[in-house]
């Protein structure tokens, strides 16, 4: 039997992106190090656990022009494993391509990274005896159109093969970020599959090849809401192979409907949105960064269209909530309240608020159904819109560093939804 992490897409140095509002100097500090301290956990974890290799499946740094500071911390971390006795090896990805500034540090003796030039194997001893052998290979720009998955084969005398890759894994084997299909990866004759480069960690294949994406170990952004950590896999003497994901973030998005539509009075709102959010924290069990939709319809609809009132609610939950350890932070709140009226009646209506509803229906259900990235790309009037958004001196500012996600759209589709189906029934 023998045990390794799978991890990637650590993104060090990484930014917050989409955080609004006042941030107190200790809520910067912790989401600016998050990143770093997540990278800690994994290899403290592995210390724990005493596994026999280590896997860093590419996107290691934000940016090919990597820092000092978050070269020394890669270093670090792979170091204290090969005082440990345990070997790492590394592939870059698209974020961190070979082809980017890379500061000069002492690599330590038992990190191997994997050349971008061919597909390599290095074996995994242990005591004197080959128990796997990794497969990889790293980018050399950050666009990578080869199906480099395809170059990937399995030699006879692997005792256990393992490969290692940044890439894309779809139906078809087109894209920017080696693109290959899962055809590709069964035809290799791997017995895992250890892929970056998609945030959202799980399994596409439980059977041999065993594939995995491990997902980024810190969410970064509304649209990284879920647990995010590592894989611990454990391979049979039997041959079988058990990923177990072991979580290690240390700050956590939370995307938060709170219902206030009965509440009478604005602090009762406040109030309400603060329990929601520590409630949060403490289903966490970490430091959370909240962004609150007020939803409901009745008498709190009419109370937080008043100027400035959503503004108030957001600044009394925050004192209520205080500062502490972990901390929760309430990054937004935004008004999706409705006047009080039956919207599948209204939807049905053959009038102007009904085609509004049925067509954000429509478009709700086209992003829901869509990718996790390139969301507005399923529909051509959202994408266009976007596009031109991007393309605004007014706009680009705002988006600059900002990845839309499915939350972050549809989070739009609601609020506007909202907005405008609420002015309609009030004035018509």
């Amino acid at each position: 039997m023998f045990r390794f992490i799978h991890t990637g897409d650590l993104h060090l140095d990484s930014p917050f992106a989409g955080i609004g509002g006042a941030v107190t100097e200790a809520v910067a500090e912790a989401l600016r190090t998050s990143t770093l301290r997540a990278w800690h956990n994994i290899v403290s974890l592995a210390l724990e656990e005493q596994v026999d290799f280590f896997l860093v499946a590419g996107d290691a740094f934000e940016s090919a022009a990597r820092t000092l500071p978050g070269q020394v911390a890669f270093r670090d971390g792979l170091k204290r494993l090969s005082d440990a006795g345990i070997p790492s090896f590394v592939v870059t990805g698209n974020h961190d391509h070979e082809g980017g500034y890379i500061p000069a540090v002492e690599w330590p003796e038992l990190a191997y990274r994997f050349s971008p030039a061919r597909v390599e194997a290095r074996p995994v001893m242990r005591g004197g005896r080959e128990i796997a052998r990794i497969y990889g290979q790293g980018y050399r720009q950050q666009f990578v159109r080869d199906n480099l998955a395809a170059k990937f084969r399995r030699e006879p005398d692997a005792p256990f093969a393992i490969g290692l890759l940044h890439t894309q894994v779809g139906s078809t084997a087109t894209g920017d970020y080696a693109p290959c299909t899962m055809t590709d990866l069964r035809n290799a004759g791997m017995d895992y599959w250890a892929l970056g480069h998609v945030h959202k960690h799980g399994v596409l294949s439980a059977a041999k090849p065993v594939v995995v994406y491990c997902g980024n170990p810190q969410g970064r952004d509304p649209g990284e809401v879920e647990p995010r950590g590592c894989y611990l896999v454990t391979v049979g003497d039997d041959g079988s192979i058990t990923p177990e994901f072991r979580v290690v973030d240390e700050v956590r998005w939370q995307l938060l409907d709170v219902s206030v539509g009965d509440l009478a009075g604005e602090e009762a709102i406040a109030r309400a949105v603060a329990a929601a959010v520590d409630e949060a924290r403490t289903r966490a069990d970490r430091s959370v960064v909240a962004r609150v939709r007020l939803t409901g319809s009745g008498p709190a609809h009419t109370l937080l269209a008043r100027a400035n009132a959503v503004g108030g609610v957001w600044d009394v939950a925050r004192t209520t909530l205080g500062e502490g350890s972990p901390f929760a932070f309430i990054e937004s709140v935004h008004d999706a309240t409705r006047p009080e009226f039956n919207r599948a009646e209204r939807a049905a209506a053959d009038d102007f608020v009904g085609s509004v509803l049925r067509f954000t229906d429509e478009l709700r259900a086209k992003v829901q159904a869509g990718p996790e990235e390139d969301v507005t790309t399923v529909d051509p009037a959202l994408d266009a819109l976007i596009r031109e958004l991007w393309a605004s001196n007014r706009g680009a500012p705002y988006l600059r560093n900002r990845r839309l996600s499915k939350a972050d759209v549809l989070d739009v589709l609601d609020r506007a939804e909202a907005m405008v189906v609420g002015s309609l029934v009030v004035e018509g």
